[in-house]
């Protein structure tokens, strides 16, 4: 597995108290789980097997790091082979019980996964910090992408801002928790990007029918940036020769066809 990290001069000083508190943080990508986003300092990855609401077995991945108190942490649940999943947990059904519903064997279930992702590992959320105060729940987008936004108030009065975002087969779900005294993690929160096979920043927008279609990013690579917008100030050229980038060459230019 290749990770690519990238040193980040944003600062996104509308949003923190401050050029300096960006120090250390670095811009993140995984050619793996296809994002990037900003972590104060290089991540930590665990492999994980993640439990689907229909009891399927899925892999994903955990991405963490920790810095002044705060923890900041992207969840990759990949939906990629769920039929193959599907298929799994009827053999093993079969096997444990005496009969196993019809739904269980024809594939049809792998649906119910696939439409209740968000809503699930929303419901996983809610129920693991049940401790503490929601003081935010509802439907929010990342670069015209779809998801669920959360905000959960904690006894000791850390916050944690959770964003989870669903793009095909993949579920990204975005964790920063910071101290009661820190500032939202918005440079860790407002850095997630969604890329395609060829490395290129996915985003989406909407017509005045409320019809998405993707639209060309331009902005969050490699190169010189704007310190608030993150849009890239360096050159950029406006059409793509198709093929695959590596890590440094990483442009983030699409050109709708």
């Amino acid at each position: 597995m290749r990770q690519t990290s990238i040193v980040t001069l944003l600062a996104f000083g509308l949003v923190l108290s401050g050029a300096a508190h960006a120090q250390g943080w670095i811009k993140f990508v995984s050619d793996q789980d296809d994002f990037l986003v900003n972590f104060p300092g290089e991540p930590t990855v665990e492999s994980i097997d993640y439990v689907t609401e229909a009891d399927a077995v899925v892999p994903a991945r955990i991405y963490s790091a920790e810095a002044r108190g705060g923890r900041y942490s992207i969840k990759v649940i990949d939906y990629t082979d769920i039929e193959a999943a599907h298929l799994a947990l009827c053999r093993r059904l079969e096997v444990e019980l005496d009969r196993v519903s019809p739904n269980q064997c024809t594939g049809r279930m792998h649906f119910r996964d696939l439409d209740g992702a968000i809503a699930y590992e929303a419901w996983n959320i809610r129920s693991r910090y049940s401790d503490g105060e929601i003081t935010y729940d509802a439907f929010g987008r990342v670069d015209g992408v779809p998801g669920h936004q959360i905000q959960i108030l904690h006894p000791d009065g850390s916050r944690s801002f959770i964003g989870l975002y669903k793009l095909e087969r993949r579920l990204y779900v975005l964790e920063g928790t910071v101290p009661g005294n820190a500032p939202p993690p918005g440079l860790f929160q407002q850095s997630l990007g969604l890329l395609d096979e060829q490395g290129r920043r996915i985003r989406f927008e909407s017509d005045s029918q409320g019809r998405y279609s993707r639209v060309q990013a331009r902005y969050e690579y490699v190169g010189e940036e704007d310190p608030i917008t993150g849009e890239a100030t360096a050159t950029i050229p406006d059409a793509d020769d198709g093929r695959v980038r590596a890590p440094g060459e990483r442009t983030g230019a699409w050109v709708p066809e």
